[in-house]
């Protein structure tokens, strides 16, 4: 604990004295008080001594950690307070992460990173995180065990941005790897991840086994019973092998093995049988003998474990296979206990999930975390809360009160929060910068943006019907832009704030209200292509593409929101040239196309709104799109982009010739894209001369 200190406050290192004190009726608690001249920091265990070090921080040196600005604690002074700060922790386990926040967020993390990742975690109460990291290399040393060769194992494991969909048996060897190096750098992150975690007294959820296997497995037993799974999203198919045969529990314990080898084993193992998919035997009581093979395995292999299930791919008969007090399940959305009578006494975790591809929308009801919905639970078998995001480099406001809202034991008061974040996050108290969080409190963090986000009408593939961005998300703004905009306008009139949190906010509310704005111009446009008015098409679709350029350039002032930056950071994770190019399109197909080239479905899930991504991709799809509306103004024909099939309410990739122009498009921009670098224009003024240029056109809201 006292290295934490030392990483994240150094100039103030010595001004802390810990102590440890008893549990407050069996919970976690700490306390905080000043004596002798030092801020003793008391807590019955590293996580509580971390959660009281970060709760000073932020009442005394008004600190706001965040993953979007303000990455950084900036402190060189420690004031003595009178008092104590004091708490007692009433969820016993808080769980962090999603199998996606991996692939999304931080599938090209290396040490530096994920060391700040952890403190970050200890801080905020976090002691089970999701902990997969080097499982490339658990698979591959096991397979190489059961006589596969070095390229034969390599080639079943998928790339970097795509591993966690492996794990959670959505496909296999898609952008698979080739570099044996690249294993082993894995095998000593991971160690290096759990090793740090344990040491702050955290229990690390690792990975366990459910039953998907390389199809050639079949070689080496000729009574193996593994199925083909049916394709999930259009991906080549899978193979399962049945939890019921000896195979499974002879391959899934030498995985174990393998990862207790590498990393130890720390008794929790995520394990999600048939997740998205369904079982091929049809056996009556077939699924509760899946349930007991699996637990049977984990129990052999380490009496105390305790299999770990999302209730994503919950099913009754398996579960009710598991002895009680040997399965946790992480309720994801918070939603699932209350269809299945408290997940039939198991002890469960209610999750938070908010953010589906880490898309850049400003969205969620902060209202809804501050009401603390724990408090409504009355289940005992109900051990904690958790925080499931598909991604975290989004909406800071709304992670900061989600954090928070995972060691709570009462509902929060907004209003005095609001006031305290704006300025722990701006760093001055000026009320224009309160004004400014109570604006996005009325606009894109009010009740109306429960759920899923808005999709973002830049990113999303050109149409002539309004039609969904991505998968399950929202097509309406679901609250007046005028009165996000005046947030803008409020942090701008600040004559005081001095921290990146400030200018990195800055940036990314003028870019969703000018993507709003772009919402507005696309109907209009579509309005004029459709009455064959040539004015306000051309005058709402050139103002369209310039609002892309505009955004382009402010994204550019932020390294984080540009797209060269991402790029260079998964090349820099290669060791070889072949591995870095693999990398790349890692990246870049994940980020548009998302699946297979000919059959995606998942098309523009993992949309950004980033410097580099809009000019060289989403803008150039709009651009066309627009030039081939004016070749059809003088037919008398209706144009439309609309497929017959659909899927997910949204066209299907290949669905008409107009649509495979542009997947011509897409395919030849994954390997000659090649984005600027961030400019070094000044975030401040840029937003500014925007918001100047835009404020009557979008206060009038007229075209």
């Amino acid at each position: 604990m006292e290295n934490l200190i030392r990483r994240n406050t150094p100039e103030i290192a010595d001004m802390f004295e810990l102590r440890e004190i008893e549990p407050a009726q069996g919970k976690n608690t700490y306390d905080v008080f000043c004596e002798n001249g030092k801020i003793v920091v008391c807590g019955d265990c590293k996580i509580s001594m971390a959660m009281g070090y970060y709760a000073y921080l932020k009442k005394y040196c008004g600190v706001n950690l965040s993953h979007c600005g303000n990455t950084e604690i900036s402190v060189s002074e420690a004031p003595l307070f009178e008092g104590h700060i004091t708490k007692v922790i009433p969820q016993q386990k808080r769980a962090y992460l999603n199998y996606c926040t991996l692939g999304y967020s931080a599938a090209f993390w290396k040490w530096d990173k994920w060391e700040k990742e952890i403190d970050f975690m200890a801080m905020n109460g976090i002691n089970m995180p999701l902990s997969v990291v080097g499982s490339e290399a658990v698979w591959y040393y096991t397979m190489r065990d059961f006589t596969y060769s070095e390229k034969g194992a390599l080639s079943f494991l998928s790339g970097p941005a795509y591993w966690p969909w492996q794990l959670m048996t959505n496909f296999d060897s898609f952008f698979s790897l080739a570099d044996v190096k690249y294993i082993e750098s894995r095998a000593k992150l991971g160690k290096q991840i759990i090793d740090r975690e344990v040491e702050l007294g955290m229990t690390p959820i690792q990975q366990g086994f459910s039953g998907m296997v390389p199809k050639s497995i079949s070689r080496l037993y000729k009574k193996i019973r593994i199925t083909m799974a049916k394709s999930w999203c259009n991906f080549p198919v899978t193979y399962q092998l049945d939890p019921t045969d000896p195979v499974f529990r002879k391959f899934g314990t030498a995985l174990l093995e393998k990862q207790k080898q590498l990393f130890g084993a720390f008794h929790y193992y995520a394990c999600d049988p048939f997740h998205e998919n369904e079982p091929v035997i049809k056996a009556r009581d077939y699924l509760f003998k899946v349930g007991r093979a699996i637990d049977n395995m984990y129990s052999d292999f380490d009496p105390d474990s305790v299999w770990v299930m999302q209730s994503w791919s919950l099913r009754e008969q398996i579960i009710r296979a598991v002895p009680k007090g040997r399965l946790l399940v992480l309720d994801i959305d918070g939603s699932k206990h209350e269809k299945t009578d408290e997940f039939f006494g198991h002890d469960f975790i209610l999750g938070n999930i908010h953010s589906f591809g880490d898309r850049n929308t400003l969205h969620g009801s902060i209202k809804a975390l501050a009401d603390n919905a724990y408090l409504d639970v009355k289940a005992e078998n109900c051990v904690g809360t958790g925080l499931f995001p598909e991604g975290i480099f989004q909406n800071p406001l709304y992670y900061d009160l989600a954090f928070q809202m995972l060691t709570e034991g009462d509902k929060i008061d907004l209003d005095a929060w609001l006031d305290d974040y704006a300025r722990r996050r701006y760093g001055s108290d000026e009320q224009c910068l309160k004004d400014a969080v109570k604006a996005l409190y009325a606009s894109c963090y009010s009740e109306k943006c429960t759920g899923r986000e808005t999709g973002s009408v830049i990113c999303q593939r050109p149409c002539t019907e309004h039609t969904h961005t991505a998968p399950n998300d929202v097509k309406e703004i679901r609250y007046d832009n005028k009165v996000l905009f005046s947030a803008l306008q409020n942090l701008l009139k600040a004559e005081n704030a001095c921290t990146d949190g400030y200018r990195y906010d800055v940036c990314d509310i003028t870019r969703q209200v000018l993507s709003n704005r772009c919402s507005e111009l696309y109907e209009s446009a579509m309005e004029g292509f459709n009455k064959r008015d040539v004015k306000i098409f051309e005058r709402s679709s050139n103002a369209f593409l310039k609002i892309c350029d505009e955004l382009d350039e402010l994204l550019q002032t932020r390294p984080e929101l540009t797209l060269y930056e991402h790029l260079r950071e998964a090349g820099e994770a290669a060791f070889n040239d072949k591995e870095k190019e693999n990398f790349e399109l890692n990246l870049l197909t994940q980020l548009t196309v998302w699946g297979p080239l000919a059959t995606t479905v998942n098309y523009d899930y993992a949309w950004k709104e980033w410097g580099g991504l809009i000019k060289t991709y989403y803008a150039k799809r709009w651009q066309s799109f627009f030039e081939k509306l004016a070749l059809e103004f003088p037919k008398r024909g209706k144009f439309s982009t609309v497929t017959k099939k659909q899927h997910c309410e949204r066209n299907i990739y290949l669905g008409s010739p107009f649509y495979k122009s542009y997947a011509e498009f897409e395919r030849k921009w994954l390997s000659t894209v090649d984005p600027e670098k961030p400019n070094d224009l000044d975030t401040l003024e840029t937003a500014k001369s925007l918001a100047e240029k835009y404020e009557k056109i979008i206060c009038a809201e007229s075209v």
